[in-house]
């Protein structure tokens, strides 16, 4: 074995020789010339396992380490690219390996290493890691290249040629993590890419940019691109024009993935409101209804839209009713009522028994309303409307939650809860505002 250290060039940092990054000081590796001599004679066996056990050490003289960067035994050859104490110069040795398991090791321990490299004061330990990420980032083998984009997406001590060979990578596993955090791509790097063509997965990893600006965001619109500008709509650090999003509300009738980002954005026109209001579904209707600040012209339309479906709606699944005997329900809830038997409990126990009509009857009897509009607001499934209909009728929030889940049928994740205290967690003025929603004209007040 010829000495290994004719291999190392002469390469300093402050008069001492580079290091490979983590390497413990030398006061901590193997110092007496036996110990040298043992793993010397470890490194020329020609038992491969024994080459092997030598290549994980991490407290011996780097120069051996480099010299079994060449072993003829890839696991060998795989242990030296995974141990931190390989100098450096045997790590850019490696990053040309005909072997794609040794280049996934090496990627790994490079993508974990490069962080904690200070190009100030490790200058030349800095260069080495960059020329081999230089190889690295062309390798064919689309995992080591995925492994050195999810390591190095967050950093800004990487050559911006570097990055951007990364971010053009068409493997979108490859390319999206940098698309979507780098610190160092710039706007213009981002607009070429768009307009060169970036789509799919790409383009949506730079729609989820946190606080992309107006340039970015319109030319994602441009594109056309349905999935793209959802996740840039359901990117509430976007920054969007009104006038893009006015846009986009005309367009989004007949793209449903847009309609429940649209409703979350934070800032949209009147007009883009009342627009909404007349295509999304009735639970983002109500999500609607919900926007803090609601303008009160604005509050007033969606209100009418609500009305206006519940009317074209008034078919009021006859079919579930049509071999009930209404009229005898009737005379049984009033019948009740007027005994002072109608309560909360009894409600709960015929609702558990799956009586419906009953139930709605008798929320109808004692809200004072008719039972069509019970009906009306059971049927529309919408929690806030639910909720009202059993405020209205004098019970508490636990019918309410009952009502919810078995009579509208309202999944659980989307009703409405009981405040801390158990009660209702929405204004009077609110609920009375659901009741008159439901009413015809010739029912207000």
């Amino acid at each position: 074995m010829s000495d290994p250290t004719d291999n190392l060039g002469d390469d300093v940092v402050d008069g001492s020789e580079v290091r490979p990054i983590g390497r413990p000081e030398d006061g901590k590796v193997m110092q007496t010339a036996f110990a040298y001599e043992d793993a010397k004679k470890m490194a020329e066996s020609d038992d491969g396992e024994v080459r092997l056990s030598l290549a994980k050490q991490t407290n011996i003289r780097p120069e051996l380490l480099y010299f079994l960067a060449d072993d003829k035994v890839p696991a060998v050859r795989q242990a030296i690219a995974s141990n931190v104490s390989t100098p450096i110069q045997a790590d850019y040795v490696l990053a040309k390996d005909k072997d794609a398991k040794v280049r996934e090791e090496l990627a790994d321990k490079i993508a974990n290493l490069a962080p904690e490299l200070d190009p100030k004061t490790q200058r030349k330990a800095h260069e080495y890691v960059i020329k081999t990420l230089k190889v690295l980032i062309k390798d064919q083998e689309s995992k080591v290249r995925t492994i050195l984009s999810g390591a190095l997406k967050d950093l800004d001590t990487i050559p911006v040629a570097l990055v951007r060979q990364l971010a053009m990578d068409e493997n979108e596993a490859v390319s999206s993590p940098i698309l979507q955090y780098s610190p160092i791509l710039t706007d213009d790097d981002l607009l070429k890419l768009i307009w060169d063509g970036v789509r799919g997965g790409r383009l949506k990893a730079i729609s989820r940019r946190a606080n992309i600006g107006e340039k970015i965001t319109d030319a994602i619109v441009e594109t056309d691109d349905h999935d793209a500008i959802a996740s840039l709509l359901d990117n509430q650090s976007a920054q969007i024009r009104e006038e893009t999003l006015d846009r986009l509300v005309e367009q989004a009738p007949g793209v449903e993935i847009w309609h429940k980002p649209l409703v979350k954005r934070p800032k949209l026109s009147a007009l883009s409101l009342k627009r909404l209001a007349g295509f999304v579904t009735e639970t983002l209707l109500e999500g609607l209804l919900d926007r803090p600040g609601l303008d009160a012209d604005v509050s007033t339309a969606i209100g009418l839209e609500v009305r206006k479906r519940v009317a074209a709606e008034d078919v009021l699944d006859e079919k579930d009713i049509n071999d009930v005997d209404d009229q005898a329900i009737q005379d049984e809830v009033r019948k009740l009522n007027k005994s002072g038997k109608l309560t909360e409990e009894l409600i709960t126990t015929r609702l558990h028994c799956g009586d419906r009509e009953f139930a709605i009857h008798a929320l109808a009897l004692k809200a004072d309303l008719p039972a069509k509009i019970a009906r009306r607001m059971v049927l529309s499934r919408a929690a806030k409307t639910v909720v009202a209909l059993v405020w209205k009728a004098g019970f508490s929030m636990e019918l309410a939650s009952l009502v919810q889940l078995r009579l509208a049928g309202i999944p659980p994740q989307q009703s409405i809860k009981a405040d801390e205290d158990g009660n209702i967690p929405i204004p009077d003025k609110e609920l009375d505002w659901q009741i008159t929603l439901y009413l015809d004209d010739s029912e207000l007040p």
